[in-house]
């Protein structure tokens, strides 16, 4: 198998296998109250995943490297197997808060292993000429896994039953892992081990964490992440329903879930339109600006629209600056980094990526109920402006280092 197929192949099973973490968000809030578990513990089990990829990010990024992508990434699969299989098993158990929570937790790890494994697979197959469009189809593919657990477990939980489509999403978990067995050969494995040494492990993180290029790229990613999967997903129902901005007669929810699909619809788009520009480009950091400009004048645009025009532009703004972001930032790191300590620096990079979006939720609805939901999406553009400074040295470094 090609470079090129094998990293379609491995998009396919990241899409695949993320596929499980969206398709409890529609069912669990009805089915939970039906089963009497409280308000407090459905948040909880909503964001358990997220808590166990923080703990285990680290240990994911130690694990690639030592034993490269392939078998990390198919356990990782059966672990969302399990995970989904518990959601089932909940429905009919005595304690089925237990149940989700349990379930929630062990696909969060198995999550770990898949998100940072598939983005390693793909640093390590890549070459400088390709890793913008391979990595842009891998995280594309990922950002898309939610929102297509989203739809699927919606739309079988509606025609046939909740129980049908958590086993749906156990099915496919396990046919991503045996597709990963067989897909994902020796070539995704890392292409240079560092010499054993004692307390090795120790300067191999005091090397990811050293490189000030690194540092920049997961600070951008966490404030991203805070804004985009943590503020304005949390919120935009909220705002949706408070400024009256209905599409199709539908209510907020459903007028919110055709929105946030504009924007994801945007940010795939400019992440794969990215991608194929930074493998004819010689510059890795010439669209991060623009993309970061874009962005905040999407928080700002769509924090002050009072129609739905309005509202859609800010969107498509926030999505195609995030695409326009985040691939340029992906291939910077797999450039920067050297290749084995590639694991660790995409563990750093998920663990910036889930704290901004932990964060995100929690203190855009304080700012929400505080000072209103368009007030804060201004203030969360305005401080998207302050990767001003770090993106230009960015930008900067690049071109010293190609003097």
């Amino acid at each position: 198998m090609t470079r090129t197929r094998q990293s379609w192949a491995i998009a396919a099973i990241a899409f695949t296998g993320g596929v499980g973490g969206g398709v409890v968000f529609p069912i669990l809030p009805v089915v939970g109250v039906q089963l009497g578990i409280g308000g407090a513990m459905i948040g909880l089990i909503l964001s358990a995943n997220r808590i166990a990829r923080l703990v285990f990010n680290p240990a994911t990024g130690s694990l690639l490297d030592r034993f490269g992508a392939r078998w990390p990434v198919v356990f990782g699969l059966l672990l969302e197997t399990v995970g989904t299989g518990a959601y089932s098993m909940a429905l009919s158990a005595d304690r089925p808060a237990l149940w989700f929570l349990l379930g929630r937790i062990i696909w969060g790890l198995g999550s770990s292993l898949l998100l940072v494994g598939a983005l390693a697979a793909i640093m390590s197959i890549s070459q400088d000429a390709s890793r913008g469009g391979m990595t842009a189809r891998v995280r594309t593919a990922i950002s898309l896994g939610f929102p297509g657990g989203l739809v699927i477990g919606g739309l079988v939980a509606d025609t046939v039953s909740d129980n049908a489509a958590f086993l749906v999403a156990t099915g496919l978990s396990l046919a991503a892992a045996i597709g990963a067995a067989c897909v994902m050969s020796e070539h995704a494995e890392p292409r240079r081990r560092a010499p054993a040494a004692n307390g090795s492990r120790w300067v191999a993180w005091g090397e990811v964490l050293s490189l000030r290029t690194l540092r920049i790229i997961f600070a951008a990613n966490a404030l991203l992440f805070f804004a985009v999967s943590g503020v304005l997903l949390a919120t935009v129902a909220l705002a949706v329903d408070a400024r009256h901005l209905l599409l199709f007669g539908l209510g907020a929810q459903g007028s919110a879930g055709l929105l946030m699909a504009v924007l994801m619809g945007a940010r795939a788009s400019a992440s794969l339109a990215c991608g194929r520009y930074l493998d004819r480009s010689a510059s890795r950091t010439r669209l991060l600006l623009p993309a970061m400009a874009g962005v905040a004048i999407g928080f700002v645009v769509f924090g002050l629209a009072t129609n739905l025009g309005l509202a859609i532009i800010g969107l498509l703004c926030i999505g195609a600056g995030a695409g326009g972001l985040t691939i340029p930032m992906l291939t910077l790191l797999g450039d920067v980094a050297p290749s084995h300590i590639h694991g660790r620096a995409l563990s750093v990079y998920q663990w910036a990526s889930d704290l901004g979006g932990a964060l995100g939720p929690i203190l855009g609805l304080m700012a929400g109920r505080w000072i209103g939901y368009g007030p804060s999406y201004v203030a969360v553009g305005l401080l998207i402006l302050s990767m001003v400074l770090p993106l230009r040295y960015l930008a900067a470094d690049e071109q010293s280092r190609h003097a």
